[in-house]
């Protein structure tokens, strides 16, 4: 499939003349970012259903957003020490289910590129109470961050391979339940004297009941990292050379464990919706970069009239900057709305579900961070909806 030409773009613009979604963290600390709801469990973090998260790292010199840059290393194993995730409150254990690495799998990067745990060396076991992982290096030699590297098929061709531990993701298998309000993670690293080096907390709230749900994904492009992608200003993030398309995977309101998607989403920026005389309402202005609109009357087009708005972007951009979009690409000149994942891949359509939609981003024309977020309305075509789920991509123009 022809998923992207540069002079789609092009058509595009003149025919309509785009960590780690999940609950806002209570309190986060020390290495410990957030805990957010995996990409491939869209109701990981509701309430009374098995769970599915994502804990987040960070640094003190690279806190939050920023860890996830590949140019940052994330973190290792000491030499006969000891990697520890203790899921302390909020989180009821499945006896039945043994805590190994088919229940959590260690990630250098997001979107997602793992660290298994038969092809890296690492061990995953119980810890000193059933709700307690702990990580070490076969044979007890550990692991240096620079040497922790996916082996995931694209990641060879990333022009900067990230590096080091910077997600924990549990619930492959499940071994857990989300109980009550809220649950509470520990990640703790130990050295060889068993001291404590490096460590830290994070608390998440539980959604009360499923809502639509949009997460970062590596499916296409096997497993290429397509978050902090550098381009020049003006340059187009998806066309240029080396760069490939933002792709997220979207869920729809899965109320038990179908894995729906939504199919037929794409995004239209302010530009396109205003060269189409619309005018976004009012209670949508946090949309300031436009907003995403699911295809309501089968015409295979975006029409913001005629079509469902179910969420928006915004970009947080160098001050001063002008010219920067995101829209949807062009496949034989109609605009390639978002498809069920087994299009791309036949196992991750029957194991991740979902429909993965593919944007591209026309960068601004000052040098610096660009930090776009796509958030989906939690009542899709309620203007006066809050939004339920969000995910931010960085593209760097230098």
């Amino acid at each position: 499939m022809r998923i992207l030409s540069i002079f789609g773009i092009c058509c595009c613009l003149a025919f309509l003349s785009l960590l780690a979604a999940g609950a806002a963290p209570v309190r986060a600390d020390g290495i410990v970012n957030s805990v957010i709801s995996a990409p491939v469990h869209p109701n990981g973090l509701v309430r009374d259903m098995r769970s599915g998260i994502n804990i987040l790292l960070q640094r003190p010199d690279a806190m939050g957003e920023s860890f996830l840059d590949p140019r940052v290393v994330g973190f290792g194993i000491p030499s006969g020490g000891r990697m520890e995730i203790e899921m302390v409150s909020g989180f009821e254990r499945d006896p039945e289910i043994p805590l190994d690495e088919k229940t959590l799998i260690l990630v250098t990067g997001t979107p997602q590129q793992g660290l298994p745990a038969k092809l890296t060396g690492l061990n995953v076991s119980q810890g000193g109470n059933e709700n307690t992982y702990v990580i070490t290096a076969e044979g007890n030699a550990g692991f240096a961050a620079e040497a922790l590297l996916s082996p995931a098929p694209g990641a060879a061709f990333d022009p900067i391979r990230q590096r080091g531990i910077k997600i924990i993701h549990i619930g492959r298998t499940s071994a857990f339940i989300s109980r009550g309000d809220k649950g509470e993670v520990s990640v703790r690293i130990f050295d060889a004297s068993n001291a404590i080096v490096a460590s830290g907390k994070a608390e998440t709230l539980f959604y009360p009941y499923p809502r639509p749900m949009i997460f970062p994904t590596n499916i296409p492009h096997d497993q290429r990292n397509h978050n902090w992608q550098q381009v020049g200003p003006g340059q187009i993030v998806g066309a240029s050379n080396n760069t490939l398309p933002l792709p997220l995977i979207l869920f729809d309101r899965n109320r038990a464990l179908e894995n729906l998607g939504l199919i037929g989403v794409g995004v239209l920026s302010r530009v396109q919706a205003e060269e189409l005389g619309y005018i976004i309402p009012k209670s949508l202005d946090r949309y300031s970069a436009g907003l995403i609109l699911q295809d309501r009357d089968g015409d295979g087009l975006l029409n913001p009239v005629s079509d469902i708005i179910i969420g928006g972007m915004s970009v947080t951009a160098p001050d001063n900057a002008n010219n920067f979009q995101v829209v949807t690409p062009l496949v034989s000149e109609r605009p390639f709305l978002s498809v069920d994942t087994g299009r791309y891949n036949e196992r991750a359509g029957k194991n991740v579900g979902g429909a993965i939609m593919q944007v591209v981003f026309i960068a601004g024309d000052l040098p610096g961070l660009y930090q776009i977020n796509f958030a989906l309305l939690e009542n899709p075509g309620d203007f006066e909806s809050e939004d339920g789920s969000d995910y931010t991509y960085t593209v760097v123009v230098e």
